[in-house]
């Protein structure tokens, strides 16, 4: 009787340092329930520990791949799209899983106070698009830590027919103008590559 053997698959993995600076503050607005509650801007932040300011690589990957807002894919390929938020869904990952906000001399950022120069409350209220209309929200506290700010990370893309590390870099050049990370972006959250190797 004769065995049936399987050919053993060999994935072709690239690994990308990355390296964004601010080019502005930067606004946070962590959902966390459905509670009518209002709740203090410090509860807003995405905190590691010991008060460490974090970026979620889940944002990351919204900021890529999001369809609502839309992400790099979705705004810059147009209706080939779909396709690359597919592919870009289970072939590229982001670690560490929270990237920590670094200063502008490489220290971690921790969360104290408001202090007006490094972290602030904006009391702005955003707008709606509804139809035609455009519709003024009510005004909430939200956290903004202040340019300047650094995030390193690691992309691993396993190789596909769509996405490769230039067209990666190409989506991140654009979009932290375009796109930015954060909320209310891009009005907060632009920033430029200054590593990718």
């Amino acid at each position: 009787m004769k065995k049936n053997t399987v050919e053993k698959v060999e994935l072709k993995i690239d690994k990308i340092q990355v390296r964004l600076e601010s080019l502005s503050d930067i606004m946070f607005d962590r959902f966390i329930d459905h509670s009518k509650d209002k709740r203090p801007a410090e509860q807003k932040f995405y905190l590691g520990a010991q008060n460490k300011v974090v970026f979620p690589a889940t944002n990351i990957k919204y900021f890529l791949f999001g369809e609502n807002p839309p992400g790099c894919a979705k705004s810059m390929e147009g209706k080939k799209g779909k396709g690359y938020i597919q592919t870009g869904c289970g072939h590229v990952f982001v670690q560490p899983s929270l990237v920590p906000f670094l200063d502008n001399k490489e220290k971690e950022i921790l969360f104290k106070e408001f202090d007006g120069a490094k972290f602030r409350v904006d009391k702005d209220s955003g707008r709606t698009k509804q139809g035609s209309l455009s519709i003024k929200q009510e005004a909430k506290d939200r956290p903004v830590l202040c340019h300047p700010w650094i995030l390193e990370f690691e992309i691993t893309i396993v190789e596909n027919i769509l996405i490769d590390s230039t067209k990666l870099y190409n989506w991140f050049c654009k979009g932290g103008l375009l796109i930015a990370i954060g909320t209310h972006r891009p009005e907060y959250g632009r920033f430029t590559v200054t590593k990718w190797e």
